[in-house]
């Protein structure tokens, strides 16, 4: 196994989701350094950062960690509207692969609003070189509430609902985006790898080789929690969140992106028997 601070080639990992969503970022090896993989999964794991174009300007979700600005700032400048304000959007404020880039990005582009945990001086300036971007940026800061409906810069309509998150470590955000039905999970879902690095970016459900044991394993590795706790209000949130949206694509920031109807359903299935199964051993568990 790699040693830590061996680092690895970066294979870009950037695909059209549905018209409006592009996902950017780039791909991380599955060698055993990724904690919350489960033991033995090998190939690739895509983070991912999500470029959205709405009517009313660009919102970009999540900057993706230090490890790759470079290929974050190639895809922006490719696909970035030009002349247009830019909205940043940070489902977990405390994480580096959410806002590991965010300062740079404020220094590079015409970032006119965040959406985020904390305001924009108590955090994105964590970086060594970050003075000078902390005096110029003066984005319009809006802090993030479940419920809260996300607008761009140039208008009033509505590009994103924010979502409690119902399976997370920390304080985190799912969004839902109307126009295209995406549901993006943040660092949910996230149990979809890549074989090789040429595979396709996104996975449909004709190409799905996902199993019950795969989300398992990487729900228990991510989120350890899940075998102690009571899954049921876990369950009652997801049921609600995919009863109230049309869903036509997953976007998680770890993991492939999930696309079409039938594959979202399934993979909605996979998690919910999951979680049951769970509950019903920690159950079988408990003293009687």
């Amino acid at each position: 196994m790699p040693s830590p601070d061996e680092t690895y080639e970066i294979h870009e990992a950037i695909a059209d989701v549905t018209p409006r969503v592009r996902a950017l970022g780039a791909l991380l090896p599955l060698d055993g350094r990724l904690s919350w993989i489960a033991a033995g999964v090998t190939g690739f794991a895509p983070l991912h950062a999500y470029l959205i174009d709405t009517d009313n300007g660009p919102v970009l979700l999540d900057t993706g960690p230090p490890l790759h600005e470079p290929q974050i700032h190639a895809q922006l400048d490719r696909h970035l509207p030009a002349d247009q304000d830019v909205t940043l959007v940070l489902s977990r404020i405390v994480e580096f692969d959410s806002f590991g880039n965010a300062g740079t990005v404020l220094e590079r582009y015409p970032v006119t609003g965040v959406y985020s945990q904390f305001p924009v001086l108590e955090w994105v300036y964590y970086r060594h070189g970050h003075d000078r971007v902390a005096r110029e940026a003066t984005p319009t800061w809006t802090p993030l509430v479940g419920g809260l409906e996300l607008r761009a810069a140039a208008g009033d309509e509505v590009v994103l609902h924010a979502i409690d998150a119902p399976v997370r470590l920390l304080a985190t955000w799912w969004f839902y985006e109307p126009s295209t039905r995406v549901l993006f999970t943040s660092d949910s879902f996230g149990h979809v790898h890549h074989g090789s690095a040429d595979a396709a970016v996104c996975v449909a459900a004709d190409e799905d080789t996902t199993t019950h044991e795969d989300v398992r394993e990487h729900l228990l590795a991510k989120f350890d929690w899940v075998a102690l706790a009571d899954l049921e209000p876990i369950q009652e949130q997801l049921r609600t969140i995919f009863d109230r949206w049309s869903i036509d694509a997953i976007a998680p920031s770890y993991g492939r992106p999930i696309v079409g109807a039938d594959a979202v359903r399934r993979h909605y299935d996979l998690m919910q028997a999951v979680l049951a199964e769970l509950d019903t051993e920690r159950r079988r568990q408990e003293p009687r």
